[in-house]
């Protein structure tokens, strides 16, 4: 970790950020994503879902299609899935959703998985299945270190 390496930034919004212990944290609003790098705001998004469910009721918002806008427009753009492809098929199960609400959702695997393709055939935002949030946060500060070293070359 070189001490020329920028500030993390964790959006004001992220209730419980995932920790990069050897690096200074900053925290500040963020007009899109959850993390960035200082200087790098305009260019770096990253974006965390921790739960399939999450990723379903935020996909059925009206304000959905405006993020989906927003974060195409950045140069590099990653949505960390803290779930795996397999969550996505046995929608609603590990979902985060109560058993009681499964018969009511009308979301399907089928219509989560043209959503996250949509993302990254239409929009080019890099979708990474992660599994875990301890694995979503290594994945993280891997990408930061890519980006700022991209951007220094």
């Amino acid at each position: 970790m070189t001490d020329t390496f920028p500030n993390i930034i964790v959006d004001t919004r992220e209730q419980q950020p995932w920790e990069f212990p050897t690096h200074t944290i900053s925290v500040a609003k963020l007009d899109t994503g959850d993390y960035s790098l200082s200087g790098l705001e305009e260019k770096l998004c990253i974006e965390r879902k921790k739960t399939v469910g999450e990723f379903a009721n935020n996909i059925i918002e009206k304000r959905y299609n405006d993020w989906v806008t927003r974060m195409s427009e950045y140069q590099y753009k990653f949505l960390l899935l803290e779930f795996s492809l397999s969550d996505v098929y046995s929608f609603p199960r590990n979902s985060g959703i109560p058993k009681y609400l499964w018969n009511k959702t009308k979301i399907s695997p089928k219509f989560l998985l043209k959503k996250l393709t949509e993302l990254q055939v239409i929009y080019g935002i890099h979708v990474l299945f992660c599994d875990s949030s301890t694995t979503a946060a290594k994945f993280a500060e891997s990408l930061m270190y890519k980006v700022y070293s991209h951007e220094q070359s």
